[in-house]
């Protein structure tokens, strides 16, 4: 399949794995807000509850860059029930009340960045036959086992709480999971990492990851860097996408 196309269509898999991982975290939320609502007797938080469980059960059964909207919409009901629960209910102080405003519009601009995130994410081209192989792949790519396999390399991007990123090395070029979520397919002139020094153990190295134009700091097995570095140079074998 041509590389542009699998190219395109990786965004459209980096939004779908977005919208999976964003409804697999609020189906808690909604399952917390339901508890309370249930709890209080407040029949607003039980339907609050209900409809975000709703919407991330829609999405995670029917994932779809359409999910953004669902996923707006819901954002921004629940914001508005937020901000103003304390005066609908009157036991809340003034002041209490109007802290509650404040994470309530934090939901709702987060909801308005879902419409606006749809809104740029539909104008690309859905091709569901080459939204399917870049699918497939990171799928694979996601199972392979890091420490053996020759084509597969791993590097960290936080210190505290590491966020692991894989990368498979193809012959066509390299398919990058970014922090098991943002998928991107680079040309092997594309794609470079270059060693910045060595962290405290000496177990990694402190590289810098570029990707097209996403440049990443991170930290890197020292045997995934010299993997990296064979593949680069061609020196080692790599399978072909198409396999």
């Amino acid at each position: 399949m041509d590389w542009s196309r699998l190219d395109i269509a990786a965004y459209r898999v980096s939004v779908k794995r977005a919208v999976r991982a964003f409804a697999r975290s609020a189906l808690v939320v909604g399952a917390i807000a339901l508890g309370c609502g249930i709890g209080v007797r407040s029949v607003p938080l039980v339907a609050i509850g209900l409809a975000v469980m709703a919407a991330c059960t829609w999405n995670l059964a029917r994932t779809s860059v359409a999910g953004l909207v669902v996923q707006g919409c819901t954002l921004i009901l629940s914001g508005a029930f937020t901000c103003f629960a304390g005066w609908w209910y009157g036991g809340m102080s003034s002041t209490n009340a109007g802290k509650a405003v404040i994470p309530g519009l934090m939901q709702i601009v987060m909801g308005i960045r879902h419409l606006v995130h749809y809104r740029t994410a539909r104008r690309v081209v859905n091709d569901p036959e080459a939204i399917a192989r870049p699918e497939t792949i990171v799928r694979e790519l996601s199972k392979r086992d890091a420490k053996t396999d020759e084509n597969v390399v791993e590097f960290g991007t936080h210190v505290v709480h590491p966020h692991r990123s894989r990368v498979g090395l193809y012959a066509e070029g390299a398919v990058a999971l970014l922090e098991h979520q943002v998928v991107r397919l680079e040309r092997r002139t594309d794609i470079w990492i270059e060693p910045r020094g060595t962290t405290a153990l000496g177990r990694s190295i402190k590289v810098e990851v570029r990707l097209g134009d996403v440049q990443l700091s991170a930290s890197m097995p020292e045997a995934h860097f010299q993997r990296f570095e064979r593949w680069k140079t061609g020196a080692s074998p790599s399978q072909s996408l198409a396999a």
